[in-house]
């Protein structure tokens, strides 16, 4: 019986230590983004990474802004922001990662910006 319970912890404790070991490598301390809307439509804002995954990050309120971590480990990534459907706007390639902050009003490219939502 005490040997089966031993067995139980250990194959929990491991079980446990081999998802926190996955969990490292998700950017939850990834750089900060600040996307500025000019405009009077709301924007959806997509995060690319260079591989061509996409995650819709943020909806973007007219004349307002919103912030979000960066979303992947990959190192260089996009930024893509859609009012309607025909009107799309992405970035150049960035290297996310190469800052702790970047900002971006979806009329120019992404520029470093260390206080972004601080």
């Amino acid at each position: 019986m005490v040997s089966r319970t031993i067995i139980a912890l250990a194959f929990l404790l491991g079980a446990g230590c081999a998802s926190a070991s996955q969990y490292t490598q998700w950017p939850y301390q990834g750089p900060m983004m600040m996307v500025k809307n000019p405009t009077s439509q709301t924007l959806v804002v997509l995060a690319r990474d260079g591989t061509g995954r996409q995650l819709i990050t943020a909806r973007v309120r007219p004349k307002s802004m919103q912030c979000f971590r960066w979303p992947f480990i990959d190192v260089t990534g996009y930024l893509r922001a859609a009012e309607t459907a025909a009107d799309t706007v992405t970035t150049g390639p960035f290297q996310p990662w190469s800052a702790a902050g970047w900002e971006w009003s979806a009329r120019e490219q992404p520029k470093s910006n260390p206080n972004a939502c601080g």
